[in-house]
């Protein structure tokens, strides 16, 4: 059995994301593009948290 990682929560992501582009692009920036932060954040939630088992192979190697 393989040790899956622990769920990622989307308002640590969020957060996450926030502060990275407070401090690459400024605090007016991400009040700015929120939505867009909120976006990213889901789908990066929804793809982390639905990986593969490691022993599947790849759908070009079948």
């Amino acid at each position: 059995m393989t040790d899956r990682t622990p769920d990622i929560s989307f308002e640590e992501t969020l957060e996450s994301m926030t502060r990275q582009a407070e401090a690459r692009w400024g605090e007016g920036y991400s009040a700015e593009h929120q939505d867009l932060l909120e976006l990213a954040a889901h789908y990066i939630v929804n793809v982390a948290n639905s990986l593969p088992e490691t022993e599947t192979e790849p759908g070009f190697y079948q």
